[in-house]
């Protein structure tokens, strides 16, 4: 154990668990975002580079295999900044047309001897436009980093997702806004914190409902591979049964989808609190999708696999399931800033032990 994973563990994470979760965290992300300063020392500090590790998906180059997913910087405030903490990619969001407030608080919560949270936040943001202009006072920051940067894409509270054309016309003008600023967007139609947004994922939803948002990003161009469009991922529920999985992965193969996320957070939390379930519980249930998939897409769909990933070992469950990167979120919460960088050391030292040049 490093100091620095000894301090955050035995000092700083007993003392910020005192404070509510949400506060602390928009606390923690300022403090991120004030590294920009000092940003090659702490880069020096927490990355751990290895040509083996890196991966070329979509004409995109991910220097290794672990990334940061959507939710922890929703608003993009330490963009640019990730890769100094060994994420290969992160992503923004999920974003709104509008700035929205999410759900009442308190609506996140720790459960530490589950290493779980659970979340209901309602896609609180600043909105697209907030953020466009964010991300446009940055672009120098954001072109010094070599990390790869998503977008998830959401709907305001109000339209109703049953209106298949406003629905997707929220996540066309989300994906119009920041269009110049992702690398790729992710289409976040499994939150379980926004009503009835799940029923998105059904087969016949689906079809209408990403047509429009592929032709769009086939329109605008500047993408590096795929015929020149950015990359669009699908992002899944555990809570599917295996037949909705497969109903869904059918039509976005159909369509040319170009990946997946696998999973998103459960609903079944376990707890009193209702909400997204995360953490170290959701993990099995993450890598039993991610397999399915595989299985399903003969491995030819690159998947991101997201639920439960704290250590080298969590990640290589994954990807030996079929994930071609991994996202971590609840793991950075308790096992602290260095996660990134010891699960890259972790996937280093096992590619050393069983003499491989790569993982897939």
């Amino acid at each position: 154990m490093t100091p620095i994973d000894l301090i955050y563990k035995h000092i700083l994470r007993p003392f910020l668990f005192q404070f509510d979760p949400e506060t602390i965290h928009e606390y923690a992300l300022e403090k991120i975002e004030q590294t920009r300063f000092v940003k090659p020392l702490i880069k020096n500090l927490l990355t751990k580079s290895d040509p083996r590790l890196r991966r070329e998906i979509w004409g995109l180059t991910f220097d290794n295999p672990v990334g940061l997913a959507g939710g922890f910087d929703k608003n993009g405030i330490c963009a640019g900044l990730w890769d100094a903490f060994g994420f290969s990619f992160y992503e923004i969001g999920t974003v709104t047309p509008l700035t929205q407030a999410g759900n009442p608080k308190p609506r996140l919560f720790r459960y530490p001897d589950r290493k779980a949270l659970v979340n209901r936040m309602g896609f609180n943001n600043h909105g697209a436009i907030r953020i466009a202009q964010r991300l446009d006072r940055i672009k120098d920051r954001l072109e010094d980093s070599t990390a790869v940067i998503g977008i998830s894409l959401g709907k305001q509270k109000e339209t109703p997702p049953e209106d298949l054309e406003r629905t997707a016309g929220d996540y066309l003008t989300v994906l119009d806004t920041l269009h110049p600023y992702g690398d790729f967007f992710v289409v976040n139609v499994s939150s379980p914190n926004t009503e009835n947004l799940r029923t998105l994922q059904q087969a016949d939803q689906l079809k209408p409902f990403l047509s429009p948002l592929l032709e769009t990003l086939d329109k605008r161009g500047g993408g590096k591979g795929n015929g020149g469009r950015k990359p669009l991922l699908v992002k899944l529920a555990p809570d599917l049964s295996n037949e909705e999985i497969d109903e869904a992965v059918y039509v976005i193969c159909e369509l040319g989808v170009d990946g997946v996320i696998a999973t998103n957070t459960t609903n079944q939390t376990g707890e009193d609190e209702s909400g997204g379930l995360s953490g170290q519980p959701l993990r099995k249930r993450s890598t039993e999708v991610i397999r399915r998939i595989a299985q399903q897409t003969k491995g030819q769909l690159p998947i991101i696999g997201c639920g439960g990933v704290f250590t080298a070992e969590d990640a290589i469950e994954h990807i030996k399931a079929g994930a071609w990167l991994v996202q971590v979120y609840t793991g950075f919460v308790y096992e602290g800033p260095t996660i990134a960088n010891k699960i890259n050391q972790g996937l280093i030292h096992y590619l050393n032990e069983e003499k491989l040049e790569r993982f897939i």
